[in-house]
């Protein structure tokens, strides 16, 4: 819920898709809750948002460092 990118990336990626930050992003921009970020994905840019909540996972490959991220209902774990 909240993700904002074109029908054209949501009919090629329904459930799910990898962003790499590397070398060619541009207007990287970052709020308290979300993320946004142009990308270029076959030749065409696009503007994504991003809400921090629909991040599954998180991977740095210069540092080999990642974490994955799952949703949780809120109760503590005793």
């Amino acid at each position: 819920p909240g993700v904002r990118v074109s029908q054209r990336l949501r009919d090629e990626y329904p459930d799910e898709m990898t962003i790499v930050m590397q070398y060619q992003f541009w207007d990287l921009g970052v709020t308290e809750h979300a993320f946004e970020i142009g990308l270029s994905f076959k030749n065409v840019p696009e503007r994504l948002l991003i809400p921090f909540s629909a991040v599954t996972g998180f991977f740095d490959p210069s540092v080999q460092f990642g974490l994955k991220f799952e949703a949780s209902d809120g109760a503590a774990a005793k």
